[in-house]
């Protein structure tokens, strides 16, 4: 169908069938590990590039395949936003068992992701990139992130051929969904709306990268958790290029060099 994306076909692996690419990754070593954590129907390769970087810089960075992801479309059509919550707690309950410190960078999805378990556990320091707090965009006129969970959507609702990354190389490489299913993608946008109220209970450090031209994830909600995040060591650096996946996008190597910096002063 013209004006939408198609399915890539993707090359897989023959037993697990997951998309060569989008597998978890683990690399690095040292007592202090960062919990890496993908966005909504994305993989974890759109943060494996900066972890190389925080590997080379010691540590331990552990970047796990959510639930429904990196597969087929019709396995994340049965999954909801409380699957990626499990994932994630399993993962950071497994690093602190065995590091000192526990880390989690975190881009959209995988940025709420961060601060819902930052609330409850003893997260050393946030990195959030393009954290989703709230849909940017409208639909007849109203904004989405008052209509997504109010009102009936149901099948798949399709994505724009642009997507959510200005630079070509980075396009092409991004290995996500061409489409998203209606009743997971709402179970995402409600757990944030209901998170809002508990942005002052996340109090450990917090580095917060977000492109200002986002047409995914509201930069507004960014500004948000600078106004109530509880920690007193709160960082937002803001990108002109890019959009939504800045890690794969034209500004990608001065994100890194920012992250990674931050990091090593808060290690």
């Amino acid at each position: 169908m013209p004006g939408v994306q198609q399915e890539k076909p993707w090359a897989r692996d023959p037993v697990t069938g997951v998309i060569l690419g989008a597998e978890t990754f683990s690399f690095g070593a040292g007592s202090h590990a960062i919990l890496f954590l993908h966005g909504w129907h994305s993989s974890p390769r759109e943060l494996r590039f900066l972890a190389q970087r925080c590997a080379d810089a010691g540590f331990h960075c552990y970047g796990p395949l959510l639930k429904g992801h990196g597969t087929r479309i019709q396995d994340l059509a049965a999954t909801r936003f409380s699957d990626y919550l499990a994932d994630a707690e399993k993962a950071f309950d497994a690093l602190a068992a065995t590091h000192e410190r526990v880390s989690i960078c975190g881009l959209s999805m995988g940025g709420l992701l961060g601060l819902m378990l930052a609330a409850k556990r003893p997260v050393a320091n946030l990195i959030l990139i393009a954290p989703f707090l709230s849909p940017k965009g409208k639909t007849a006129g109203l904004p989405n992130r008052w209509l997504i969970g109010r009102i009936p959507l149901w099948g798949e609702i399709s994505k724009n051929p642009g997507g959510p990354i200005q630079d070509p190389a980075g396009r092409e490489g991004h290995i996500s969904y061409h489409a998203m299913p209606a009743h997971a993608m709402v179970s995402v946008v409600v757990a944030a709306r209901r998170f809002v109220p508990r942005i002052p209970e996340v109090t450990c450090p917090a580095l917060i990268l977000h492109s200002v031209h986002d047409t995914t994830s509201d930069f507004a909600g960014s500004k948000l958790l600078m106004e109530k995040l509880g920690s007193n060591d709160k960082t937002l650096v803001a990108y002109n290029r890019g959009n939504h996946v800045i890690t794969l996008d034209y500004e990608k190597e001065a994100l890194e060099k920012t992250a990674v910096e931050w990091l090593k002063r808060h290690s």
